[in-house]
């Protein structure tokens, strides 16, 4: 393994870790993406992740690392990721396989399939799309949180409709965007009126029950035109209480409408 590699992927990375201070552009292909914005999400097998870390003084590109979700068995102890090294130029594979001195970087990182998700910010992806999951939210308010543990990874305890949350994020690829919303509500619980605020456009809709409040639906609930490029917010507010709560709310995604 280069020296370059074994310096960033030493095995005391787990407790202090270099990559903490690292400037690097993270790349994802398609089945990786979701996983990567959800502290708990599993990736599914051919996940392929690849991070280019750049050189702190001349700022050009250092290395590439890469991670590849195997089969399952390949390599339990680190979650059946395959590591592999990539040369600045990225014209050579230097390395690949059960690479120990990566592999001790991500065995104790059991939250979110063996891969740092703390470096991830609501952010624009290359293909447009605008990523806000509700562990990034910023909440307003009296009841409102986020909560952390697995079987829940949302926002809820959404019982004072006067609370609320909200996104920031830069927007690098304007257009008119879908939104997409992931709502869960318990049964007899439906029926709360939410509206969502981004570039002074509102869209707004009534929560479904879903049967429980984990019970997730992905839901097309209006769409938001961002006309140039810049930082950006995004608002969700109840408009109505329905029941015991207003809804939980795991995370939204804006999707670029397709010109035909």
């Amino acid at each position: 393994m280069a020296p370059a590699v074994s310096e960033l992927c030493r095995p005391a990375a787990t407790t202090t870790s270099p990559h903490d201070k690292a400037t690097f552009h993270v790349f994802a292909n398609s089945p990786a993406v979701q996983p990567l914005f959800d502290p708990w999400g599993a990736f599914p097998e051919g996940s392929l992740l690849l991070k280019e870390k750049f050189n702190k003084q001349t700022e050009r590109t250092e290395l590439f690392t890469g991670m590849w979700k195997r089969e399952s068995g390949y390599f339990p102890e680190a979650g059946d990721w395959e590591f592999f090294t990539v040369n600045a130029d990225a014209s050579k594979i230097e390395s690949r396989g059960k690479l120990p001195a990566c592999a001790s970087c991500h065995e104790d990182i059991q939250k979110g399939d063996h891969v740092s998700k703390k470096y991830i910010i609501p952010t624009q992806l290359t293909g447009g799309r605008i990523m806000l999951h509700s562990s990034t939210a910023k909440t307003t308010g009296e009841k409102l949180h986020y909560e952390e543990i697995e079987k829940k990874n949302t926002l809820g305890f959404w019982t004072n409709p006067a609370d609320w949350a909200s996104w920031s994020f830069q927007v690098d690829r304007p257009g008119t965007f879908e939104i997409h919303v992931w709502q869960g509500c318990g049964k007899g619980q439906g029926g709360s009126e939410v509206s969502i605020t981004s570039e002074g456009q509102t869209s707004t809709f009534t929560v479904e029950d879903t049967g429980h409040f984990q019970n997730f639906k992905e839901r097309v609930v209006g769409k938001v035109t961002y006309k140039e490029p810049g930082p950006r917010t995004l608002e969700v507010r109840a408009k109505s209480k329905a029941a015991a709560a207003v809804m939980d709310l795991r995370q939204i995604i804006l999707v670029p409408v397709t010109k035909e």
